[in-house]
């Protein structure tokens, strides 16, 4: 008796690109999507720890205007404005304003520049004496680290 010789048909071989292509996608993806969380997080906590203490300097400013301290808010001052008044002429020209009966913070805007320099406006609804209401916006720039007043402060 002979004995034919019979093959199994092979299955023709998967091809795995689709599934390759798949998981590197998947990867890039987790990647991406980490990526943003984790820049997004050390991006909103730099501003939100530079939004509080322009909010905080702004505010004691006019505190210290409401409270008719002068001296304190001289103080406030950054050099090129403390150079512009002296401490004498800046409690003058506060004593010739309405006095400051409230505030309201309305919004903070905080900019690091190229320069290096990190500046911030604060702006703010003042409540008046004379029971008219101010919008105004305080200039703030950051010298050894703290926030201080500039520009015309008031």
């Amino acid at each position: 008796m002979a004995y034919q010789s019979y093959q199994v048909p092979q299955q023709p071989q998967r091809s795995r690109t689709l599934r390759t292509v798949l998981i590197v996608v998947g990867v890039v993806l987790a990647v991406c999507c980490v990526g943003a969380g984790v820049g997004g997080y050390f991006l909103f906590r730099n501003v939100k720890d530079a939004v509080g203490p322009t909010r905080d300097a702004a505010e004691a400013f006019v505190q210290y205007l409401e409270a008719g301290n002068t001296d304190a808010a001289y103080d406030s001052l950054c050099a090129d404005t403390r150079g512009a008044y002296t401490r004498e002429a800046f409690a003058a020209g506060v004593a010739k304003q309405p006095k400051i009966k409230d505030h309201a913070v309305q919004g903070v805007f905080v900019n690091t520049g190229s320069n290096g320099r990190t500046t911030g406006t604060v702006t703010m609804r003042l409540t008046l004496d004379t029971g008219f209401t101010d919008q105004h916006t305080f200039v703030l720039l950051k010298e050894n680290g703290t926030w201080r007043v500039c520009g015309q402060p008031y």
